[in-house]
């Protein structure tokens, strides 16, 4: 891999934990959820949709660092063994 792509993807991922964070203290999804109140179906559809994609972010944003960080570490181990 090349630098770029690593400081690229660790970005992306910081990027992903820190709208998790936004999204966790403001009240956005309140008053989304107070705006779907009225529709047809409630507002459990939309709590539940924004849940899922709160925490998607935070799995993202963490399996990135992980995933990446062990390639880094495997790669480099692998080539002072040899």
């Amino acid at each position: 891999m090349t630098k770029i792509k690593i400081v690229r993807l660790y970005i992306i991922s910081l990027a992903c934990i820190v709208f998790y964070f936004f999204l966790e203290n403001s009240n956005i999804i309140s008053e989304l959820v107070k705006i779907s109140d009225r529709g047809r179906y409630g507002s459990f559809p939309t709590f539940f949709l924004t849940g899922l994609f709160k925490y998607g972010l935070l799995v993202i944003g963490i399996s990135i660092i992980l995933i990446l960080s062990f390639l880094l570490i495997r790669e480099k181990t692998k080539g002072t063994i040899k």
